[in-house]
């Protein structure tokens, strides 16, 4: 009898521990906006930090700080921290100092990498005025005006040499397997990251109306702390995403067979990738990472996407318009010994109403596993949130509100509990198996 009361006991006190855990009280704020006085006398001293990452492209971490503008470089009398409407400003917005010289990523991470000073946003931090990425290596080497001419060049080339190349079961190219970026190879598709050049470089390569969304983004997310990024509300990733840093889109499973490739990849959403092979476009309506057709010139794989849902990249990066279309090429490496290593991939984006002209990215992606690996697998992501906007800042909802929902709760039955069943008399709730298990 009392080691039954004894259980009885431990049960209830367990039970009261699990509902003071979850009512506890937490932050409304999300982590990465936290306001101004938590950061207050962490602002850097002046002078030059290591870069982030180790390396080229990183720039999220140990950003190079300067609580003025750096030695030899004179601050505007007006720029984006000081701005009461940065669409008057247009006329500044090609020098880097409006920025004070940060990259698109620093813009986006001032507040949580506590470089926005004790009084923002005036007091916002400078970064290292001469780093940049050149223009010329972003923009495309091609003479071709449109992914339509661009792709029928390389099929005229392929059928040329007699192609295009037709695969069967038996053999198509051993690629499958799983793929990650390689970080001590090329790295020009890095740019697209907003990691590695000044904001008046990226805003070079676009049309007048795409600088002015730009400069929306680089203001709201740097001066306002009000940023909206895609995985915060489980937006959609969007097409150029996959081409992202933190997006993850370029660490895939890959996937060959005679009539598609496919690229299957996320973090925080999935990435559903597929090349159909010996194809046409059909799609009529937009798709969020459009529709790709290609061929095979060798052991060349060619494809073109079009019918993309116009989106963003998010980060005080740009925008990029339904008129979206890109033609890219993998191509194999190999090793001194001829063992196949991985790909290397080039991008080449056309888009006549966001950029002035095709941009390029290249990249080269590293087979880390292949399909027999015992332990390599993809999992799927479900993109949970309970952020929403509160006067335009994202902000963690807590359990207290009602539109709080408790994806491992059965959020279904407590909807229907909260709105059509108060007051009913329902039966006692019998504690979970896996709590009494614990006194087993």
């Amino acid at each position: 009898m009392r080691a039954g009361l004894f259980v009885l006991l431990a049960v209830v006190v367990l039970i009261a521990l699990i509902w003071m855990w979850q009512m506890a009280p937490i932050s409304t704020t999300v982590f990465a906006q936290q306001p101004a006085a938590q950061s207050a006398g962490q602002q850097p001293a002046q002078g030059q930090g290591k870069q982030a990452g180790g390396g080229r492209g990183g720039g999220r971490g140990n950003t190079p700080t300067f609580v003025g503008p750096p030695a030899g470089m004179q601050a505007l009398p007006l720029d984006l921290f000081s701005s009461k409407n940065f669409y008057k400003d247009q006329k500044l917005w090609s020098d880097q100092r409006y920025f004070r010289c940060n990259t698109p990523r620093q813009l986006t991470d001032i507040w949580t990498s506590r470089r926005i000073g004790e009084k923002p946003p005036t007091s916002a931090a400078w970064s290292d005025c001469s780093a940049d990425y050149p223009r010329e290596k972003i923009v495309s080497p091609y003479p071709y005006k449109t992914a339509k001419e661009h792709y029928e060049a390389l099929l005229a080339a392929a059928k040329a040499k007699g192609g295009p190349t037709v695969y069967t079961k038996a053999t198509t190219p051993d690629w499958d397997g799983y793929y990650g970026r390689d970080q001590q190879a090329d790295h020009g598709a890095e740019w697209i990251w907003g990691t590695v050049n000044q904001v008046p470089t990226i805003l070079s390569l676009l049309t007048p109306e795409y600088q002015k969304r730009m400069v929306q983004m680089n203001y709201h997310e740097a001066v306002d702390n009000a940023p909206q990024w895609e995985a915060s509300f489980c937006y959609p990733e969007g097409f150029m995403r996959w081409w992202a840093q933190a997006s993850q889109g370029g660490n895939f499973q890959l996937t060959v067979t005679p009539w598609q490739v496919q690229f299957l990849s996320g973090i925080a959403a999935n990435f559903l990738r597929q090349v159909l092979i010996g194809k046409e476009h059909v799609q009529k309506v937009p798709q969020w990472y459009g529709e790709t057709v290609g061929f095979w010139d060798g052991t060349t794989l060619v494809s073109w996407t079009a019918n993309v849902q116009g989106w963003t990249l998010s980060h005080s990066m740009f925008e990029f318009s339904g008129k979206i279309e890109t033609v890219e090429t993998f191509k194999p490496v190999y090793d001194a010994s001829g063992k196949f290593t991985g790909l290397d991939h080039e991008t080449v984006f056309y888009d006549p109403e966001a950029f002035v002209q095709p941009l390029r990215a290249t990249y080269r992606y590293a087979r880390r596993a292949t399909p027999d690996n015992p332990t390599q697998r993809y999992t799927y992501i479900e993109c949970l949130s309970n952020l929403r906007n509160t006067d335009g800042r994202p902000t963690q909802l807590t359990k207290a509100d009602p539109r709080y929902v408790d994806y491992y709760g059965r959020p279904w039955a407590q909807n229907w509990e909260n709105y059509f069943e108060v007051g009913w008399d329902r039966p006692q709730d019998a504690l979970p198996q896996d709590i009494l298990d614990l006194f087993k």
